[in-house]
């Protein structure tokens, strides 16, 4: 792993491949007979990443998509298979649970050792051994026994001290938060908090993804060893649960028993004598954007041909999260009911969001051509138009809701 004081975290091209056997046999095989028996799994390959110092990066993906590995080679504990690694500074690394301790040696010997493994001097070792212990708040007790006799949690404490308190550079975070206590918790996302705000650099991998977009300024998806998005963390996060729930609704799907093909036909295949000609998303930003912010003013227009003159006809719509949930849905037969649209040719209508409500996510829209009691199905076309809605503030869900705080003490 280099070094490089102008950036904390640079990878080009990097890949990490993992060797395997299918037969125990067949290391000596390949020794005996020089015959390539091995077979290789390629964890990650083709990385490219910058993050600058001082930013605090996050991690997401699915469980094996790499993340593990990307860190490792971040913290320098495995080499690469191809590509390099450059890193700025003091690297410090709270991987696997309590990884680098040996669980045979007390929890005093193993934070001396991880000290001396992360270059505390001897002059200062008896100082970084107090603010371990101090900030571990583990008994003196504790700290004569085997780690191996720990808890989870006293694990945890002991680990992320031992590994914070050498004031590194670039702090790599694994998952560690979510083992032990709330209070050690707590006192753990102060510190890394604190890192922060003195313009240490975090890679923060979790899949508490509100703790991924409270801390961090960008972020990467890591899908199948290859980063699948890179960028802003609402975004990144965004892109991340929308293939999650893409995932999860499949999946759904295969398990439930079959339904009928119409309900999941995209376009209406009848002959109509009013028809769906287009739908369209406006906003601020332009026509059919392929983002649109949570408040931005948005228009839905559809655009409908009439074939016959006395036909009467509503138009309704549905908004649909890309797991196929609806979430909002309305009709011109709901507001007036006595007021279809008649008349051959082209007719438009348009509903208005001054305030756009939706939070992030991808959603699409269902559009509906309806009889004029607004229960025939004329025409329609469900799941087009597809587009990404990104909030730039900390409410999570589906909506935002309207509220108010107040001290009700």
């Amino acid at each position: 792993m280099k070094r490089d004081m102008g950036c904390a975290i640079k990878l080009s091209s990097l890949g990490r491949a993992y060797g395997f056997y299918d037969h125990p046999g067949d290391r000596l095989r390949e020794v005996l007979f020089r015959k390539h028996l091995r077979r290789e799994h390629w964890a990650l390959r083709g990385v490219e990443l910058e993050i600058p110092i001082g930013e605090t990066f996050g991690l997401v993906g699915e469980n094996g998509a790499g993340k593990s590995t990307f860190l490792k080679l971040v913290a320098g504990t495995i080499r690469p298979s191809e590509g390099s690694v450059t890193v700025g500074g003091r690297v410090a690394a709270l991987l696997e649970l309590g990884a680098g301790f040996h669980p045979e040696e007390t929890g005093r010997d193993n934070v001396l050792m991880m000290g001396a493994l992360n270059g505390v001097a001897p002059s200062r070792m008896k100082e970084y051994y107090s603010q371990v212990i101090e900030f571990a708040e583990l008994s003196e007790e504790a700290l004569t026994r085997p780690v191996k006799t720990y808890s989870s949690g006293m694990f945890m404490r002991l680990a992320f001290s031992a590994a914070t308190a050498v004031d590194p550079d670039v702090l790599v975070i694994d998952e560690a938060l979510s083992v032990g206590d709330m209070y050690f918790q707590k006192k753990s996302l102060d510190r890394i908090m604190r890192f922060r705000d003195m313009g240490k650099t975090v890679l923060f991998c979790s899949h508490n993804l509100y703790q991924v977009r409270s801390l961090c300024s960008r972020a990467a998806w890591i899908h199948e060893g290859k980063v699948a998005a890179i960028g802003e963390t609402e975004g990144v996060v965004t892109a991340y649960e929308s293939y999650e729930r893409e995932r999860d609704a499949l999946a759904r799907e295969i398990a439930a028993p079959v339904v009928a093909e119409a309900a999941s036909a995209s376009r209406s295949s009848a002959v109509s004598p009013v028809r769906l000609v287009d739908i369209t998303i406006e906003t601020s930003d332009g026509i059919n954007p392929a983002f649109v912010e949570t408040f931005q003013p948005v228009r839905l227009i559809f655009d409908v041909e009439s074939h016959e003159e006395g036909r009467a006809f509503h138009v309704g719509f549905s908004i649909v999260r890309n797991d196929k949930e609806n979430i909002f849905g309305s009709s011109t037969h709901f507001v007036r009911p006595d007021r279809p649209l008649k008349g051959r040719g082209e007719h438009r209508v348009a509903v208005q969001f001054p305030r756009f409500p939706i939070l992030s996510g991808d959603y699409l829209i269902s559009a509906y051509v309806l009889d004029d009691t607004g229960i025939q199905v004329l025409d329609m076309a469900e799941r087009v138009r597809p587009f990404r809605v990104l909030h730039v503030g900390r409410e999570f869900g589906m909506v935002y809701m309207a509220h108010e705080w107040e001290n009700a003490s």
